[in-house]
């Protein structure tokens, strides 16, 4: 009977201290102006989903960025029917109604099937956007002839 008690003692009772103790630190941490818990403190970098053509996908797109980070895109297209066509990227801010163009760029004579290569050919699509809200990237590409067109968005959020 001794021994058991013994085993409370070493065992047991520091366990319970350890959670009062805790939860009192906690309490009085979380009682502090502007504190919360997050517990899942981890930053995943996910792309977003991409809605359009499946011939055409935006890289390098992340669900969210920061006002001082750039958008650095790039675009990929596995269609080459489209190869020497022109390439347009637009950012659209969401959050007026109809949505406004914050960004555009085109890229004229973009020939990437005999390299492989990724549009914008020996450039990025680089702005950074300075207003939190939500946002629209769109590229879209024309065939030399300008009578066909394949084009993919994708959504995303400035904090």
């Amino acid at each position: 009977m001794a021994l058991r008690k013994i085993a409370y003692l070493v065992f047991v009772f520091p366990v319970i201290i350890s959670i009062v103790f805790g939860g009192y630190v906690l309490s009085d941490v979380l009682g502090q102006p502007d504190r919360q818990l997050n517990m899942w403190q981890f930053k995943f970098k996910t792309e977003p989903s991409q809605e359009g053509d499946q011939d055409i996908r935006i890289l390098n797109l992340h669900n969210s960025y920061s006002t001082s980070i750039p958008l650095d895109l790039t675009v990929r297209v596995n269609n080459t029917a489209f190869d020497c066509g022109d390439l347009y990227i637009t950012v659209y801010d969401l959050n007026k109604s109809p949505k406004q163009v914050t960004v555009q760029n085109a890229y004229f004579s973009q020939c990437f099937v005999e390299n492989n290569s990724v549009l914008p050919i020996g450039d990025v699509f680089s702005y950074v956007i300075d207003k939190p809200g939500s946002y629209q990237a769109e590229a879209e590409m024309k065939d030399k002839t300008n009578q066909n067109s394949i084009r993919v968005t994708a959504d995303f959020k400035v904090p």
